[in-house]
């Protein structure tokens, strides 16, 4: 095995090993008082490991054309983003947070080239992701029991922080376990396959998931209608359904007081008044936002956490240049959609599952949900890149080295210069989260602020 093969196989395993830690909840038994900040300092160490290796890894010669206007891309981008983080009293939180979504979207390139170079490393990362859940779906089978035994619900979900970040997590899970990736792919495993889709949306609808259940149903909508192939759907629609009714059996057998959740409430979670609060909020400054990570930073902000849709936060946080990372989202899904034959039905499906979730709930915030969907765009990407592009003309037509990875170099050298000048101290210390008795809900950090960012004179 050379040492890039070797290279290319550690960072395929890196994703699922960190989805495993993180569904396990084995961090809890190393004495790591906040999970969620373990997780954000993992996620962001992955993802520099992924830049810089996947930097050093770029070809001497890109054999591919490049993409119209793409220049103007790297070239506005950074501009637009350092109006904005100037605009903003509180830069350093605002670059940490920038910078973090900029690594994600350079790691879906990344994982996407990552799939191209080794697709058997990431077909049985595949298989592991799908089964990940398991190691928390299996605490929910023991309350199952117990519910029965006991005739009382108990609360089964105590590994993440909130019950949106298992639910945002558990989706592109979902749709890997439904692609049934390697091994899982046999037809003795159906049974198997079954019975964990079914245990995977019987948490959902003991969560009251109904943006991700909603999200779901959307995006086999799609698939119904992109493939026209009744039998791709025969497992994901027999075991939602199951799934609902034993939910809804077993809430009419023990919850006669119908204290548990359930998909079919009016309220909006307080998202209504979310949503008008950042509106209030981003009056303030439209033109380039209040700047990211700020929600809960100080009184001057109408709201208090992230609005639970991630386009409304990126306009909102950074004005104009969140307008177009919005609208070059839109256009990436656009071009995925029009080339849906080269996609897997459900890898495609999964991903416009993840975005429409995101529009409802944290999906784009919380870190384990961001690390697969960036897996999943990345594998989206790579299966369209594969089909459409004419190898022959590409081939015959090579692309300078300096012409293409002067640019990628130089916005990965500002992502990592970035992140590791505001929170560098924090990643390597086991003691950079606030202690105070603050409980904001999870953003970029779980306890608000950290110590070095805390301190007076070290906001603007």
């Amino acid at each position: 095995m050379t040492h890039r093969n070797l290279a290319n196989g550690a960072l395929a395993w890196m994703i699922p090993v960190f989805a495993v830690v993180a569904f396990s909840g084995v961090t809890t038994f190393f004495g790591i008082a906040d999970p969620y900040d373990f997780s954000r300092k993992a996620q962001i160490i992955y993802l520099s490991i992924l830049i810089i290796c996947s930097v050093f890894r770029l070809p001497a010669v890109f054999h591919e054309r490049p993409r119209s206007g793409i220049f103007w891309i790297w070239a506005v981008s950074p501009a637009l983003l350092v109006i904005c983080l100037h605009g903003t009293r509180w830069s350093p939180f605002s670059i940490a947070d920038a910078t973090l979504y900029g690594m994600l979207f350079m790691g879906v390139y990344f994982c996407a080239r990552l799939s191209e170079d080794c697709p058997q490393e990431q077909d049985r990362s595949a298989v592991i992701l799908a089964l990940a859940p398991l190691l928390n779906v299996w605490m929910m089978v023991l309350s199952i029991i117990d519910v029965f035994l006991s005739g009382t619900w108990n609360d089964w979900q105590l590994v993440f922080s909130t019950i949106r970040e298992f639910d945002d997590a558990l989706l592109p899970c979902l749709f890997l376990l439904w692609h049934r990736p390697g091994g899982l792919a046999r037809v003795r495993m159906t049974p198997l396959v079954w019975l964990l889709s079914t245990l995977y949306l019987l948490a959902l609808w003991q969560d009251g998931a109904r943006s991700v259940l909603l999200s779901v149903t959307s995006a086999l909508l799609l698939v119904a209608f992109l493939r026209k192939d009744a039998a791709l759907l025969r497992l994901p629609i027999s075991s939602f359904a199951v799934a609902g009714a034993l939910f809804y059996g077993m809430r009419w057998l023990f919850d006669s007081d119908h204290t548990t959740r359930t998909v079919f409430r009016l309220t909006t979670s307080y998202r209504s008044d979310l949503w008008s609060g950042l509106v209030e909020s981003w009056a303030r400054s439209p033109w380039v936002g209040i700047g990211g990570d700020q929600f809960g930073r100080h009184d001057g902000l109408v709201i208090a956490m992230h609005p639970h849709n991630i386009a409304l936060q990126w306009i909102g946080e950074y004005g104009l240049l969140g307008v177009g990372a919005v609208v070059l989202v839109g256009l990436l899904l656009h071009r995925l959609v029009r080339g849906h034959p080269w996609i897997p039905p459900f890898c495609l499906g999964g991903l416009l599952a993840c975005v429409m979730n995101s529009l409802f709930s944290g999906a784009f915030v919380y870190p384990l949900s961001q690390l697969l969907t960036m897996w999943m765009a990345g594998w989206a990407l790579a299966c369209y890149r594969e089909r459409s592009t004419d190898a022959a003309a590409a081939a015959a037509a090579p692309v300078a080295n300096l012409r293409w990875r002067a640019p990628i170099v130089l916005v990965s050298a500002m992502l990592l210069a970035g992140m590791w000048t505001v929170h560098g101290r924090d990643l390597v210390s086991r003691q950079s989260s606030n202690d105070s008795d603050r409980t904001s809900p999870p953003r970029f950090w779980q306890r608000g602020a950290v110590l070095n960012l805390d301190k007076t004179g070290a906001r603007q």
